[in-house]
């Protein structure tokens, strides 16, 4: 299973520089979701939040090289539509959240223009480790109308390291010669797959019907 995240950051960040180093924290918001081949049914985006420490080395004039240290919410929504015995939609549906939590390491490159206000653009690869990953999915009674939903952890079934590639865009205002405050949006690609050798759909404790191959 092919996993691919799409991550748009809104990030707030406050730099507080030294020389040429900067420091500082940021936070936003991201939406992660996957492709695929083994789920025929709409995959949604997950929206979570991505927060941590920031750090940047400023070399030449216009050129950076940094690394953060950030805990991020990604995964991805399945939605199941019911059909009747004709294969129509009946208009019902249930969804079924996958909700992994990393901490990541993105080490990036730079480039940045202007003084007061500025523009940056980054490049750069992003380690992470699973911190923990579980499946939230509806449950049924005996008409099979939904009754509610169970938590499942499979953190065992999940891939421990994931890397991917970054490209970001921003920009921001420095103000009182320290400090720095920016905002932008990032893309970020996994090069790896979401399950290892022992997939999700061998949890038989996990409805096997949420998952198609």
């Amino acid at each position: 299973m092919k996993q691919i995240f799409l991550i748009i950051l809104t990030i707030t960040t406050f730099k507080v520089a030294g020389q040429n180093h900067l420091i500082g924290v940021k936070g936003g918001a991201n939406w992660t979701n996957i492709t695929t081949s083994n789920f025929v049914n709409q995959n949604d985006f997950r929206t979570g939040i991505s927060a941590g420490l920031t750090y940047e080395y400023l070399f030449k004039k216009h050129f950076s090289v940094g690394a953060d240290l950030i805990y991020n919410q990604r995964g991805f929504t399945n939605d199941i539509v019911f059909t009747d015995n004709l294969g129509n939609p009946t208009g019902e549906k249930y969804t079924t959240k996958f909700n992994d939590d990393y901490v990541s390491l993105p080490i990036k490159t730079g480039f940045n223009i202007g003084n007061k206000f500025y523009g940056f653009t980054n490049i750069g690869v992003i380690p992470s480790l699973l911190v923990d990953a579980k499946t939230v999915s509806p449950t049924f009674n005996t008409d099979g109308k939904v009754t509610g939903n169970e938590t499942f952890d499979v953190t065992s079934r999940v891939t421990k390291f994931d890397f991917a590639g970054l490209a970001e865009i921003g920009g921001g205002y420095k103000f009182k010669n320290r400090y720095w405050l920016f905002t932008s949006f990032a893309y970020q690609c996994s090069f790896t797959t979401i399950t290892n050798s022992e997939s999700l759909l061998s949890d038989k404790k996990i409805p096997v019907e949420t998952l198609v191959e």
